[in-house]
């Protein structure tokens, strides 16, 4: 514990509370209450983010309030620069709970600018995290271009520090955006909780999954959306099934294409061994079930679904893209594959079936790996260091710093 403690205030843009992006506030905040510091969490009122409200407040105080989210309004992030009021409203609030410290959580740059420039004209010492990287039109959406150019304009203007989850996401972020130097976008990766090992969860969840003896259970953690590819995972799992293999597939999570998807199931003919377990509390504990978890996702920032299945000892195979690149030493503590490559991921994953030897070894240096680099008391340590300098202009926050460090 720490002699003095910083009163951290966490801004959610309130994009959900099921995924990756959105868990990384409550393990955020969880270990900077280790670390001995106060936290409040603003989040709005949407009935989707109250899971995440409902844990976050074992935490600290949560504060909802009514917020339109970037991705409720048609013009997205173009609605939220422009909404001076909601804006007003926001800056109101911030400097009414009058913390040390304001770390805004933003999925893509666009998201949560209303936020952004609120708390500049909060006048409180403020940062933000940015999960993706990538743009606009490098993501194909409506109006790329000039959701991109706004997105531009809002953190020229506000002159704001950032934290990203990779080296990648850094360096995506400071190519698109070359007036954001090195000392401006800080790496942090995401830090995970580590599950006690407990067989009879995993006899549960394999139950449950409808898995008998000699199955070998391959899963995965997140939205049914495309950005996860779960259509390519069942492509894998087809391909694997027309070469013998005993496998069955898990997803975990639930999203807008869970209909595509148990519709893909049947025309591949392996609905019979496919499960949509949905989204569940005890995700830790339901990795521990896996045999391999796959990860083919088209594009990511550190997703938390991938260190919390090596926290739980999986052997992982996932996408060669983002910062799962800087997760994995492949062949090591885990396999990367050519994203979208049928025969890379079969490459990879055939060995592991019949060899559980080799599944061991990998899980057990991908756990060694994650209780190394991926805890959250670690990723709050060098966060507050952020903190720390974001702060450095004003002598009194200077003081304060200081004295914790």
């Amino acid at each position: 514990m720490h002699s003095r403690s910083i009163k951290v205030l966490l801004v959610s843009s309130s994009s959900g509370s099921a995924g990756g992006g959105e868990s990384y506030l409550y393990h955020l905040a969880v270990g900077l209450s280790r670390l001995g510091h106060r936290v409040q969490t603003i989040c709005s009122t949407a009935p989707e983010m109250d899971k995440l409200a409902e844990k976050l407040a074992t935490i600290g105080e949560v504060r909802r309030i009514q917020y339109i989210n970037t991705y409720q309004r048609p013009t997205r992030c173009i609605g939220a620069a422009l909404d001076l009021a909601q804006q007003l409203r926001l800056r109101r609030i911030f400097q009414d709970c009058r913390p040390d410290v304001l770390h805004i959580n933003q999925q893509v740059a666009e998201d949560g600018l209303d936020l952004i420039l609120a708390a500049r004209n909060a006048g409180i010492p403020f940062l933000s995290t940015i999960h993706i990287a990538r743009s606009a039109k490098e993501l194909h959406a409506r109006f790329g271009r000039l959701r991109d150019a706004v997105a531009r304009e809002v953190l020229r203007s506000t002159n704001a520090t950032h934290i990203t989850v990779a080296e990648r996401a850094k360096h995506e972020l400071t190519t698109r955006f070359p007036f954001l130097d090195s000392n401006r976008v800080r790496v942090v990766p995401n830090g995970v909780f580590f599950p006690d090992s407990n067989a009879a969860t995993r006899d549960g969840a394999r139950t449950r999954w409808g898995v008998v003896p000699g199955d070998l259970v391959l899963g995965s953690v997140g939205r049914l959306e495309a950005q996860k590819a779960p259509i390519f995972a069942l492509k894998i799992v087809a391909a694997l099934k027309r070469r013998g293999f005993p496998v069955r597939y898990v997803w975990i999570g639930d999203g807008a294409m869970r209909t595509a998807f148990q519709e893909c199931a049947q025309q591949f003919d392996i609905a019979d061994f496919v499960h949509v377990d949905g989204w569940r509390d005890d995700v830790s504990l339901c990795l521990q079930a896996l045999d391999v978890f796959l990860m083919p996702s088209n594009f990511e920032g550190m997703p938390l679904a991938l260190l919390e299945a090596m926290a739980a000892g999986v052997c992982c195979c996932a996408s060669d893209v983002d910062g799962m690149a800087e997760v994995i030493e492949d062949g090591l503590s885990g396999y990367l594959c050519a994203r979208g490559s049928l025969d890379s991921w079969c490459r990879q994953i055939e060995p592991l079936l019949v060899n559980p030897a080799l599944r061991g070894a990998i899980g057990s240096s991908a756990k060694r790996v994650a209780g190394e680099r991926f805890g959250v008391e670690r990723m709050a340590k060098d966060t507050v260091k952020v903190y720390a300098a974001v702060t450095s202009k004003s002598p009194q926050a200077r003081t304060l710093f200081n004295s914790i460090s």
